[in-house]
């Protein structure tokens, strides 16, 4: 969890930071900062370095010392730094154009790192149709010939989603080459398999010698190795994996004894022969194909008793915002204890509201995060509170008394896109924090109270900062705001408990 005194120091501007990165990291930290608006200026000044502090050190001090001292120095800094849109554009749509696998990367890496440089064409309103993006995903995958037209196969219809989907269903193995068991989009688990031969001793015939002894040089094996099996490859040894050695001559055997199969005919009672079969399970994560499934989506998780997402997913889905979706987001500290199917416990480090849209509807997401690869698992409570009603015969669902399309990842996991299709107007702070002196006092209380929840049971005084910056100063108004926040029966079920005493009083006192 990060530390509280951290949201006072500003975000660095290194040599090698990009300048409308630093300038989306210093919004993000105004937000959730605890400093005065007329010292924020100051603070960045005094974190810049080279050309940065140069220039911002050419203001007058009374001018940075304002509540409207951060407005110019960005002012001067983008007279200095920032380039113009059409060179920004330019250098997004040369990124993603050019961009292309490497050998050496995974197949979940390069999925990821094209829909990041295709966000950022996005922003400068440069969108691709779904079909022309899911055919440029698929020429810059750098595969064969015979590669891209199982890709083309495995992909049930022309949506970027269902060629992301196949590309990451066949070519799994860590370096973006075709798993031996992909065949027609459908990913077969390979285990490999150690068999004996099946040899009746009885009729071996005496001219043959005994013990009979096998071919070690049959076609397909080189000098000094073991044979190969019916799949073309070279066999084992199943203890230390030598081709040059089964187990029974294996160095690194427990046993020191020599394995004998049968210890010869010694009567005329026939052997029992046996099949033996050896299986290897090979461990595949499925991690990072869920988590390249699921970014810019919500996993529907009723097991999940408080909606969470990992940070790695809320970066993503952060980077997908516009400047007004982005100045609708609200984040405060948290600690709320998660447990999951591994068994590990971890907290949250804070608490996000997010702007979405499922379906037609817009909405707001209160979501913890956690320093944990996961996706946002929508839980039981925000699925009723969105009346959802699943319809898994025709993978739909209800929400908000409206239809929604759902999606489902490779693992059968159910989803849904909540990024934002339709224009978001911003409300202004002042409408949302408007509490006034005509108010009656049900009407005050009732804002109160829903302040207290948007601001994730926000306590008195953070409220009553808020309150003071928005121009409210009313004495009464804030001696409502304490009664809403200590009847609260949230905060009072969740809230730590106090100190008891290590002894206890006595029950009865000498008279």
């Amino acid at each position: 969890m990060a530390d509280r005194n951290s949201y006072k120091i500003p975000p660095a501007m290194g040599p090698n930071t990009v300048y409308e990165t630093w300038k989306n990291e210093i919004a993000v930290w105004r937000l959730v900062t605890d400093l005065e608006k007329k010292r924020q200026a100051l603070a960045v000044t005094l974190s810049l370095t080279g050309q940065a502090r140069a220039k911002a050190l050419e203001i007058d001090v009374a001018e940075l010392n304002k509540d409207t001292g951060m407005d110019t120095l960005i002012h001067a800094l983008d007279s200095l730094f920032k380039k113009e849109t059409v060179d920004l554009a330019y250098e997004a749509y040369s990124k993603f154009d050019s961009f292309r696998k490497s050998d050496t990367m995974t197949m979940s890496d390069f999925i990821i790192e094209y829909e990041h440089r295709y966000n950022q064409c996005k922003r400068y309103e440069m969108v691709l149709p779904d079909a022309i993006l899911s055919f440029k995903l698929l020429d810059s995958s750098n595969l064969s010939q015979k590669e891209r037209q199982l890709a083309l196969t495995a992909a049930t219809d022309l949506k970027f989603d269902a060629m992301k989907s196949a590309l990451k269903r066949i070519f799994n193995d860590g370096q973006g080459k075709m798993d031996e068991g992909a065949t027609s989009g459908i990913t077969v688990k390979q285990e490999s398999a150690y068999m004996t031969r099946k040899v009746d001793y009885n009729k071996q015939k005496p001219s043959q010698g005994w013990p009979p002894k096998f071919n070690r040089g049959t076609a397909g094996s080189s000098r000094g190795t073991n044979p190969i099996d019916k799949f073309g490859r070279r066999t084992k040894c199943a203890i230390c994996q030598s081709i040059f050695h089964w187990a029974k001559d294996c160095p690194h055997r427990s046993d020191p004894a020599p394995v004998k199969l049968t210890e010869g005919p010694c009567d005329n009672t026939p052997e029992e022969n046996c099949n033996l079969t050896l299986f290897t399970k090979e461990h595949k994560t499925d991690n990072e194909i869920f988590m390249t499934e699921s970014f810019g989506c919500a996993v529907l998780d009723t097991a999940c008793t408080r909606t969470v997402c990992g940070k790695k997913w809320l970066d993503n889905y952060i980077d997908t915002l516009n400047n007004k979706e982005k100045a609708l987001l609200v984040t405060a500290p948290s600690e709320k204890g998660f447990k999951f199917g591994d068994g590990m416990q971890v907290h949250s480090f804070q608490n996000s509201i997010i702007p979405a849209q499922i379906g037609t509807t817009t909405c707001k997401i209160d979501t913890e995060v956690v320093d944990v690869d996961i996706p946002l698992l929508l839980s039981k409570i925000s699925l009723k509170r969105a009346g959802t009603v699943l319809d898994l015969n025709n993978d739909k669902a209800v929400m908000f008394n409206k239809p929604v399309q759902l999606e489902f990842t490779s693992s059968g996991h159910y989803c849904l896109n909540i990024r934002r299709t339709t224009p978001v107007e911003h409300v202004p702070e002042s409408e949302v924090l408007l509490v006034n002196e005509n108010m009656n006092e049900a009407d005050q209380k009732k804002v109160l109270v829903k302040l207290h929840r948007q601001f994730g049971h926000a306590s008195a005084e953070r409220l009553k900062r808020l309150l003071e910056s928005a121009g409210t100063h009313n004495q009464e108004i804030f001696k409502t705001l304490v009664g809403v926040v200590e009847s609260c029966e949230t905060c009072l079920k969740y809230k730590k408990q106090s100190p008891r005493p290590v002894v206890g009083f006595p029950l009865a006192t000498v008279g």
